[in-house]
């Protein structure tokens, strides 16, 4: 007997994207799949299309909600499959994925987190295949996941304990999802195939292209929650001098026992995001992380580069010396 798959689409607003999402799950050649649309009250002819579906859909709604996450755990409240995935409205599968995601689970009673290949298609139709996660570094699962949020498959049982997904987060609860995940179960149970089982469609109206700056808040409050519950405190301090970070996210399991994993996700981040200097805000926060003289941990080789590239820019120790310094630079070279 095929496993069953509970796929939910959260919905809003893109009508213009939400039919072919919604063929691609039907069209699935896979006997058990549990489709659920959880639209947030869309005015653009969403409610229409979804209706027109609703004989192939295990259960939906069209009414206002709090956001994608509550969106999410709505649609979990209805769910009764054993494993979960989600694709959005703008986003697809690719034909045969769930007959691939059902077998994978089935055959390994030990599979947790499957994660895949999503292809990303440009405005123009062009399509390449995305980057996936390093299955031979289990710990860069948690200091430097991609996260192929179209492609990525959870055991459900895992999604219920640690109770869906987090609803003041509107842009990463996928990322806080796969930490909860991840440090409560381990990273043995995490499978990383190269099929490509998604497609992910960048566009101008989609989240990840308007709330860019919302993202690294939203990832900085997650790392900022945990450096809290493992004393790193002055790490804490430095993310706040930068990031708008929501409050009262709730706990990971973390304690003191991951301190130098907590610092390496935070570190990461930082250098990733912030090696170079463009906001009063950057400067601030990056001084405070060189001034603290906090450990850093050992540094791969290109964070080494990273950092050096910022101390070079934190010469210029006020904010004001710094942009002065830039217009030269831009001006003379």
């Amino acid at each position: 007997m095929a496993i069953r798959i509970s796929i939910i689409t959260p919905s809003f607003e893109q009508v213009q994207y939400l039919e072919e999402c919604l063929r691609s799950v039907h069209d699935q050649a896979y006997p058990a799949v549990e489709h659920i649309v959880v639209d947030g009250g869309s005015t653009d002819g969403s409610r229409q299309v979804i209706e027109r579906h609703a004989h192939e859909l295990a259960w939906w709604c069209s009414e206002a909600d709090r956001g994608q996450s509550h969106a999410l755990n709505k649609g979990l409240a209805h769910a009764t499959g054993e494993v979960f995935g989600w694709i959005n409205s703008d986003d697809l599968l690719l034909p045969g994925s769930l007959e691939r995601v059902g077998a994978a689970f089935a055959e390994d009673p030990n599979l947790v987190v499957l994660t895949c290949v999503r292809r990303l298609r440009h405005p123009d139709g062009r399509e390449e295949p995305m980057a996936m996660d390093d299955a031979d570094d289990p710990e860069r699962l948690f200091t430097a996941p991609r996260i192929n949020q179209q492609c990525t498959f959870f055991r459900m049982d895992a999604v219920r304990a640690v109770e869906g997904l987090e609803e003041r987060l509107h842009c990463v609860m996928d990322y806080e999802l796969w930490l909860q995940v991840l440090l409560r179960f381990g990273t043995a149970g995490v499978r990383v195939v190269p099929w490509e089982l998604a497609v992910f469609r960048a566009h101008a109206a989609s989240k990840t292209a308007r709330m860019r700056a919302a993202f690294l808040d939203e990832q900085a409050s997650v790392l900022h929650r945990m450096c809290l519950s493992v004393g790193l405190d002055a790490y804490a301090r430095v993310l706040a001098l930068g990031h708008d970070i929501t409050p009262s996210l709730r706990p990971l399991p973390v304690d003191s026992a991951q301190h130098e994993r907590v610092r390496d996700m935070v570190v990461a981040f930082l250098l990733k995001w912030h090696h170079t200097i463009f906001s009063r805000s950057d400067h601030r926060m990056m001084r405070a992380l060189r001034e603290e003289r906090l450990d850093l941990g050992t540094l791969s080789t290109e964070q080494q580069e990273q950092l050096a590239r910022l101390d070079q820019q934190l010469r210029a120790r006020s904010w004001l010396a710094f942009r002065l310094r830039r217009k030269l630079h831009h001006l003379f070279g």
